[in-house]
């Protein structure tokens, strides 16, 4: 009997697989189909909190965006631990590995408005990086800011 890459040949040259490699086999689909199942349920969670958000700012006495509320909501129900990260970290997880998907229609669109940019183009750019660069210094500052607060609050 042959054997090649966990696949045994009898005589009669039909494939068959070992009950060990089949078990692995099993055991690895149902870790990915567990792992998956995860993730579902975590977005569903956080689907949850955004309609919550959406729903909140529709109801706020000033506007405010649905998805800015939703987040807000997030970031209370992660500090207040009423929602622990182990909760929808996977999914984070999974959203933010995967996030350059999320600006294909932005650039697509973009492309659509060509004859739009055509004359401006030197303005376009320098909106591009004057944005860039607020966004790094926002994001930075922000990074220092949280570090800090952390900091200080390890030393109680």
């Amino acid at each position: 009997m042959e054997h090649i890459e966990g696949v045994s040949r009898d005589a009669s040259g039909h494939a068959s697989t070992s009950p060990k490699n089949a078990a692995s086999w099993r055991s690895k689909t149902g870790a990915v189909a567990k792992r998956i199942a995860k993730i579902l349920a975590q977005l569903v969670l956080l689907l949850g909190v955004y309609a919550a958000g959406c729903a909140l700012a529709s109801v706020l006495p000033i506007t405010l965006p649905g998805n800015i509320v939703g987040m807000v909501l997030l970031l209370a129900l992660l500090g207040t631990g009423l929602l622990k990260t182990r909760h929808v970290g996977d999914a984070c997880t999974c959203l933010i590995d995967n996030m350059s998907l999320f600006f294909i229609p932005a650039g697509v669109a973009i492309m659509g408005c060509v004859s739009l940019l055509e004359g401006n183009v030197a303005k376009f750019a320098l909106v591009c990086v004057a944005t860039t660069v607020l966004v790094f210094l926002a994001t930075s500052g922000t990074v220092v800011f949280v570090s800090r607060l952390m900091d200080r609050w390890e030393k109680r």
